[in-house]
């Protein structure tokens, strides 16, 4: 069976239980940081994916390691090599 790993079906209080990361957390993550961008419903409450999920683990295993928040973000915010070869940067020209 195939699951897409990008759609939004965890609460928050799901995503708090499978991370052993406090919702009031991972709020400020997407708040703050910009770290996240889960899917929202009409009524505005948030559904994270299971690419959301595995995100927040990566991120809380970077914390536990020491690494800043803000250090973080930029590591998300840096282009992978993968993508500067999609965008003709990495072609040796």
């Amino acid at each position: 069976m195939i699951v897409d790993k990008r759609a939004p079906i965890y609460p928050i209080r799901t995503v708090a239980h499978l991370t052993g990361v406090n919702p009031r957390r991972i709020r400020a993550w997407e708040d703050q940081y910009n770290l996240l961008s889960p899917a929202r419903t009409s009524g505005g409450h948030r559904l994270y994916s299971e690419e959301d999920v595995e995100r927040i683990r990566w991120v809380k295993a970077m914390v536990d390691r020491g690494m800043s928040l803000k250090g973080i973000q930029r590591l998300l915010e840096t282009p992978r090599p993968a993508e500067l070869v999609g965008e003709g940067r990495g072609t040796g020209r």
